[in-house]
């Protein structure tokens, strides 16, 4: 009976804990899949560097959220980002890109420079928004 109470105590203990650690969180930004934005809480973790599994594009020369080629569920590995920076070859055209398949036709005519970037790989979870 002891044994059990005290395993109801820590359980409630838990669930506490979970419910209350997304409230204090603090939000970390926007990252879009398929025209769909996520968002992101907590400080991402780091990671080994060239250790990431899921494909990110960070910009380096336009303001936006970062674009992914997986959201949560199939093909995701839990939100281990390999970085690939993306450099938009004429500023003047930049815009906002919202999904990874517009980031690699955007590659392919020239528009965007991607470049793997290993040392910045880490691990942050997204979720839906709302």
């Amino acid at each position: 009976m002891r044994h059990r109470l005290t395993l109801a105590v820590a359980l409630a203990a838990l669930v506490a804990l979970v419910a209350v650690a997304p409230a204090g969180a603090k939000e970390f930004g926007t990252i879009y899949v398929d025209d769909v934005a996520y968002r992101t809480f907590a400080n991402p973790a780091r990671v080994d560097p060239g250790t990431g599994t899921d494909p990110i594009v960070s910009f380096t020369n336009f303001e936006q959220g970062g674009v992914a080629k997986f959201a949560p569920g199939r093909g995701s590995h839990g939100g281990r980002w390999a970085v690939t920076m993306a450099t938009w070859n004429d500023p003047a055209k930049a815009h906002l890109v919202t999904s990874y398949a517009e980031v690699l036709e955007l590659e392919a005519a020239g528009e965007l420079t991607l470049q793997r970037a290993p040392e910045a790989d880490f691990r942050c979870p997204i979720f839906p928004n709302g």
